[in-house]
């Protein structure tokens, strides 16, 4: 439970970004309108409606993540993406007033009198959000911009190994508790715990002496777990398996919850995204006259195979030679199966599967047999990803890029362990909105690599 909301933890600025936005947002809207719409109900609905939408729109245009870019091109980032979001926002608050326009409750004089109101609304927006983000975003910036520093405690290889599950992240600086001094050591974060014995071999009374100066004692498991929001399949105990910590219960409160939301979620997607599929597949059978939907076996829930549905993004005969991954240059992709994974479309049909209850909306995704036996014989613990059921998208497929080979499958096994172990509605809502920022962004679903394995 200690660690239940480590991804959450992990986003304080996202939520401290969007909660500044709110915030301003409702003001000004408020402070403009409150004159010219009588209706108290309606003010309200349409105040807190527009600063939702805000937000969402900020997300997804990335106004909110400007901690990896550089200085000098905040400023310019920040107006800009400002000016993209009110073009977005422009449409949508022209529709809520158009639904609820009324003469009754608008008491505006004229239409130029409206429309004075609506352009200062959004040039008091531009200026004060653009300034209140950018000054957040050089605050965050100079706050992180030193890495913290974490004591590792175990062996030499124990430590290389270390530093390679965590790929060496500049927010992090590993050191060797062995080789430094009393005075050093007070200065970093905490100790990473790999050998939990040669831990209690310490003079006990300095440990507590750093215990109690601030310093943070946290086995290896659980540092990657709270700072990196993944569990590496090498780090799973036996007992951990034993007292069920990775056990998914079909049952339960929680997962009765996430099928009744995701059942109606995917009737929702169906039904307004019927015409393009519709669209996308008759430009598939133009293409090359071949089928317009293809199917393959694959692994699901404890093991027990099921037949997906996905609409064709690759030639006819395209595993002729054999099984493999598709790679970022892969030849057998279509023009129209490129547009169409690049925007996920090609994904859609999956949805039905869903409310069949064979797969899930959000889930680790599910593999084909042949790469899972493969997988299996080089990643420990692989088939842990299989109890729970599989999704269309997950906490893997929102992390990292798509996978082209046995390590690349391993880390999204460490986000598909660490998913299952603190799965909750709250966190399928952020995968899911992050889903949908990777869609409309056109990210995620190329490799960055040559696939490294192939299956002939």
């Amino acid at each position: 439970m200690k660690f239940k909301f480590s991804w959450l933890n992990s986003r304080k600025t996202l939520f401290l970004s969007s909660l500044i936005d709110f915030f301003l947002l409702n003001y000004l809207f408020f402070g403009i309108f409150k004159e010219s719409i009588s209706n108290q109900v309606i003010l309200v609905f349409l105040t807190i409606s527009n600063s939702l939408f805000w937000i969402f729109s900020s997300y997804i245009n990335g106004r909110y993540t400007n901690l990896n870019i550089e200085k000098s091109q905040l400023l310019f980032n920040q107006f800009f993406k400002t000016f993209l979001n009110i073009c977005f926002n422009l449409f949508f608050t022209l529709i809520l007033f158009r639904i609820f326009w009324n003469w009754n409750y608008m008491k505006f004089a004229s239409f130029s009198n409206f429309l004075n109101d609506f352009l200062s609304f959004y040039l008091r927006v531009f200026i004060f959000s653009s300034l209140s983000q950018l000054l957040f975003s050089i605050y965050l910036s100079k706050k992180f911009s030193k890495s913290s520093i974490w004591y590792f405690l175990g062996n030499k290889n124990k430590e290389d190994y270390f530093n390679q599950i965590i790929g060496f992240k500049k927010k992090f600086t590993i050191l060797n508790f062995e080789q430094r001094d009393v005075n050093d050591q007070i200065n970093a974060k905490g100790i990473i715990v790999d050998d939990e014995q040669l831990f209690k071999k310490k003079n006990i009374k300095f440990l507590f002496e750093l215990n109690n100066k601030g310093l943070k004692f946290l086995k290896v498991s659980n540092w990657c777990e709270r700072y990196l929001n993944r569990y590496p399949s090498e780090l799973i105990q036996t007992n951990e398996i034993i007292e069920g910590i990775f056990t998914y219960d079909e049952n339960s409160f929680k997962a009765r919850i996430k099928r009744i939301l995701e059942s109606v979620l995917s009737l929702l997607i169906l039904f307004f995204t019927l015409p393009l599929i519709f669209i996308a597949a008759l430009s598939i059978k133009l293409e090359d006259g071949g089928p317009i939907f293809y199917s393959q076996i694959r692994n699901g829930f404890e093991g027990k195979q099921f037949k997906i549905i996905k609409l064709r993004t690759m030639i006819i005969n395209a595993e002729k030679d054999g099984i493999q991954w598709a790679d970022k240059s892969d030849a057998r992709i279509t023009n129209t199966g490129r547009i169409l994974r690049k925007l996920r479309i090609d994904e859609l049909p999956q949805l039905l599967l869903v409310l069949s209850g064979e797969m899930s909306l959000i889930g680790p995704r599910p593999e084909r047999p042949e790469i899972d036996d493969l997988l299996r014989e080089h990643i420990s613990n692989y088939d842990l990803r299989y109890c729970i059921k599989p999704g269309i998208s997950g906490w893997a497929q929102v992390n990292c890029p798509y996978g082209a080979s046995i390590e690349d499958s391993k880390l999204k096994l460490s986000y598909d362990i660490y998913y299952i172990k603190n799965f909750s509605i709250l966190l399928d809502f952020m995968i899911f909105f992050k889903t949908v920022k990777l869609v409309l962004n056109a990210k995620g679903s190329i490799p960055k690599r040559k696939n490294s394995v192939g299956f002939h």
